[in-house]
């Protein structure tokens, strides 16, 4: 067998079909569990095996930096680690950024650019809504950030967003002001020679219309692009691969319009459903054999998701066996759910001998979470929380990190602010808004405002004193920087020393043990810029803030596994993960769907994400729904989930456990004709 074919084998004919057909525009239709990844990584070894492109002319994106690491990892192992570390596998907004680290001075940047938190963000658009007028009690400044990036990714400017037809009276509000803090937010950013996340993908299309020249180069480059999870991409991420793949056409797309779930930060399912539109030429392959649950599962789930209007039909199948049908809780409030959860939970662990990793609880919402927590801790269940507080967005970690971009790009407003009086130094708002005066009117960066304003005597002695000894240690730390006086991770830590950092820790906590929690987490991320030096090939200061600006808390968790815990999760963070035991609970109209999606009959997404719920489950999924339920601080009674009403009955094992009177007899559910007794798993399950 030639080398060239070897790659081929193993795979199901759509599998296959799609491995093989190298040339033009493909869209392959990858149902859940249907192997997509194994298809990408073998299409990409066998091009480059049959001589038809070089490692280097070959671009995968996708979503999820776990994406794009198990995809190296499969691409390794098919064609070599040295083969596979010419290819470019990323993100959309890792593949971006590398552009722009080489490029964006065409722009009017500077390429020491740094890349704004969220945090970040919404300092700035507090600043600007201030200089507005509208910052008050009645608007928030998290919603015009949400605004904003909703509009940076659908490819709104501040002239066209205000067009945008208002859902609600909220909306209404703040579309009044949204143009004028769209267009102060982005002059700040420029001014602070900062980019937002959305900035990433945006300013790289900008690059590329107005400069054809750079556009023409990364065409030679990337002869063959491939893209998974295409349903997710927004008009941004759409008109770049447009671009780039306009000439040959070969671009590869994987995904699944059933499993869209992402309208609301600005994907669009369309890029999917009219790809032959946009690419009359194209290949369409379906792949439906699904590896991953029972074909009870995937009934449900093909049951579900037939109701949705305008998909592309597929039916996903298995030869895994049947399994145990669904078993549908019905329950008094949120409490008994989490309760009945738990006990179920222990029942079949002790039946099948499941590890605790081997279930995923998974709701709407985060809020959801909380019960389930105080449950689980009584029941002394180790579980873990997904999609809580981001180890980034620790005060702790963005105050250390805040200090390495003042270091590393001077003009970094955001990061300036957050750290000039961090340990205390009495530099207070009414220095800072002098400061802010200067900048304005004299075109200076708040360094070097301040260091005016010290140079004029507009500040105390006190004060002056404080901003000296922060703009001693900046600039002292970013020659050390520059000179490589050490290790980065040494000198950060000799930074941390220099400003008494934990001091200030020790003299802000409230406990000795939140002291010792805070400490740690400046200890991880010096661990962390240590292991980011182990890895590259090169280690800058740069480098590793692009790395934790993009890898989120990936770049600061230890190498060791996670400990053996029930995954907590929302159904969008589950979202390509799949657990042998599934429990979706909060299965009421209002919740999922979700009430907005009700009041405005656009029920697809939500559907979608239902079916995704479902087919994140290998071997049995349960369900719960509550008679009751607090929402916005007063109990409710909630109807059954129209979502479970499309799973034929056949399909379900009904455990009524509702109490509370059946909620002090508002409602009641049907009686049995014989009350059933806990069924316990079959031997199947």
């Amino acid at each position: 067998m030639s080398s060239h074919s070897r790659f081929l084998e193993g795979l199901n004919p759509p599998q296959r079909a799609a491995v093989a057909h190298t040339e033009g525009p493909v869209l392959v239709l990858a149902g859940a569990g249907s192997g997509k990844t194994r298809v990408i990584t073998r299409r990409i070894a066998h091009i480059i095996a049959t001589g038809l492109a070089k490692p280097g002319q070959v671009l995968a994106v996708t979503f999820t930096n776990k994406a794009a690491g198990e995809m190296r990892e499969r691409v390794a192992d098919l064609v070599g680690g040295e083969a596979a570390k010419e290819i470019t596998i990323s993100t959309f907004h890792a593949f971006c950024l590398h552009m722009l680290r080489r490029q964006i001075t065409h722009l009017g940047y500077r390429s020491n650019f740094t890349i704004a938190s969220e945090s970040d963000s919404r300092t700035l658009i507090r600043r600007v809504t201030e200089e507005l007028g509208v910052q008050n009690e009645s608007f928030d400044t998290g919603t015009f950030q949400s605004a904003i990036s909703l509009a940076k990714n659908t490819g709104e400017t501040p002239e066209t967003v205000k067009d945008r037809p208002a859902r609600t009276a909220n909306d209404e509000k703040y579309r009044q002001y949204i143009s004028e803090v769209y267009t102060r937010y982005e002059s700040a950013l420029r001014a602070a020679n900062s980019l937002d996340f959305d900035d990433l993908l945006s300013l790289t299309l900008r690059l590329w219309r107005d400069h054809p020249k750079v556009l023409a180069e990364a065409r030679r480059q990337f002869k063959y692009v491939m893209v998974d999870e295409y349903q997710d991409t927004n008009a941004v991420q759409y008109e770049l691969l447009h671009m780039l793949t306009g000439e040959h056409q070969n671009l590869f797309v994987v995904g699944d319009d059933d499993q869209a779930i992402y309208g609301w930060r600005g994907a669009d399912v369309r890029n999917i459903l009219g790809f032959e539109r946009d690419f009359p030429k194209a290949t369409v392959i379906t792949m439906d054999q699904n590896y991953r649950s029972t074909s009870t599962i995937l009934d449900a789930a093909n049951h579900v998701i037939k109701n949705n209007a305008g998909r592309r039909e597929k039916k996903l199948w298995s030869d895994l066996g049947t399994g145990r049908p669904i078993d549908r809780f019905i329950v008094a409030d949120e409490d008994a759910e989490a309760k009945e959860a738990l006990g179920w939970l222990q029942y079949i662990r002790g039946r099948t001998k499941a590890a605790w990793s081997d279930f995923a609880v998974l709701y709407r919402s985060n809020i959801q979470s909380r019960v389930f927590e105080v449950v689980f801790r009584q029941g002394d269940v180790p579980y873990t929380v997904f999609g809580g507080q981001d180890f980034f967005e620790r005060a702790e970690v963005k105050d250390i990190i805040s200090y390495l971009k003042v270091i590393a790009n001077p003009r970094d407003e955001a990061a300036f602010l957050r750290v000039v009086n961090v340990p205390r130094r009495g530099v207070g708002d009414a220095t800072l808004h002098d400061a802010h005066d200067i900048c304005r009117t004299e075109g200076k960066t708040l360094g070097m405002a301040v260091t005016a304003m010290i140079e004029r005597g507009m500040v105390a002695p006190k004060i002056e004193s404080g901003l000296r000894l922060f703009l001693n240690v900046v600039q002292r730390y970013r020659q050390r920087f520059k000179a490589r006086d050490g290790s980065l991770s040494d000198i950060v830590r000799g930074m941390v020393a220099d400003i008494d950092y934990l001091g200030e820790l020790q003299r802000t906590s409230r406990t000795a043990e939140q002291y010792e929690s805070r400490a740690q987490c400046v200890e991880t991320v010096c661990q962390a810029i240590q292991r980011y030096e182990e890895d590259a090939e090169y280690a800058t200061l740069a480098g590793f803030l692009d790395a934790s600006h993009l890898n989120g808390d990936a770049s600061f968790n230890s190498k060791e596994e996670r400990r053996d815990s029930v995954s907590l999760m929302t159904i969008h963070s589950a979202k390509g993960l799949e657990f042998p035991f599934v429990f979706i609970v909060g299965l009421e109209d209002g919740n999922l769907p979700h009430d907005r999606a009700l009041i405005e009959g656009s029920l697809d997404e939500e559907r979608r994400l239902f079916y995704v719920a479902l087919t994140r489950g290998r071997k049995h999924v349960t369900v719960f729904e509550a008679l009751s339920r607090v929402r916005h601080g007063r109990e409710k009674m909630c109807k059954s989930s129209r979502f479970l009403e499309e799973i034929p009955e056949a399909l379900l094992v009904k455990q009524i456990r509702a109490s509370r009177e059946m909620v002090e007899e508002k409602v009641a559910p049907p009686e049995p004709k014989k009350k059933p007794k806990p069924r316990g798993p079959r031997k199947n399950l």
